[in-house]
């Protein structure tokens, strides 16, 4: 079972990314003021959700993962960014550190002022540890009925 879903599959982006283009591409995951050496690739998370599955005896969950994986190239090159997007779509596997595959839910690209924006959802199955918790003692109960006396 994966620690932090999230940086599990940043990682297993950037792992495919790298796989797909050779390594001839840097894929940053923070934001970069400076220095960027184009054409690269970051990966962002956007947002996410965590919703406990009704049923289940153990503490499992699904967890919803939205990433933006953003390409620029090195004047904005409207072919490349559509060989990008065509290639991106191999994103719909990915594998994490253990070894789980991760199929991805939906993906959607566009193009904006010469940049790549490739959008890409996950949902994983995780389970959590259950916390210990203390139990209360015994716990004895008295009374009496209440006798009617309309009887």
């Amino acid at each position: 079972m994966v620690d932090s879903v999230i940086n599990e599959i940043v990682i297993g982006l950037a792992t495919k990314i790298n796989n797909i283009y050779e390594k001839k591409y840097p894929i940053y995951t923070d934001a970069q003021q400076q220095g960027v050496d184009k054409p690269c690739f970051f990966i962002k998370y956007l947002n996410g959700e965590e919703n406990r599955e009704i049923g289940l005896q153990d503490r499992f969950y699904k967890d919803k993962a939205n990433f933006a994986i953003i390409g620029y190239t090195e004047d904005g090159n409207t072919e490349i960014l559509n060989n990008m997007i065509d290639n991106l779509y191999d994103l719909e596997y990915i594998e994490l550190t253990d070894k789980t595959l991760l199929r991805a839910k939906k993906m959607h690209s566009k193009i904006e002022d010469g940049v790549l924006h490739f959008f890409i959802d996950y949902e994983i199955f995780i389970k959590k540890e259950n916390v210990a918790t203390i139990k209360m003692d015994n716990y004895d109960l008295t009374g009496e009925v209440k006798k009617d006396e309309n009887i």
